[in-house]
């Protein structure tokens, strides 16, 4: 198979430029910050599994300095993402 291994279900309208572990990347407006590293990632880089409903607490982020959690928490145009090591691609 080739081709991305995640992809977004909806048309993707507008792009958001943010910054994933350094990275300058584009990304469709209203995409989780799970999603988008999702979209990001290689194959081999993704974590094995997740809730993505905020409860087993797997997808823990730094947002713009602040811990959350990916599933829940939506970037905004410059956003920077931080992430543990190996999750971006």
């Amino acid at each position: 198979m080739t081709g991305p291994g995640f992809r977004c279900l909806e048309a993707a309208g507008e792009a958001i430029r943010v910054e994933i572990d350094g990275r300058s990347v584009e990304i469709p407006r209203g995409v989780s910050v799970l999603g988008a590293l999702l979209l990001q990632a290689d194959q081999g880089q993704r974590p094995d599994w997740f809730c993505a409903i905020g409860q087993c607490q797997r997808c823990q982020v730094r947002v713009n300095g602040h811990e959350t959690t990916a599933c829940q928490a939506y970037p905004a145009p410059g956003d920077r993402i931080e992430t543990p090591k190996g999750w971006s691609g």
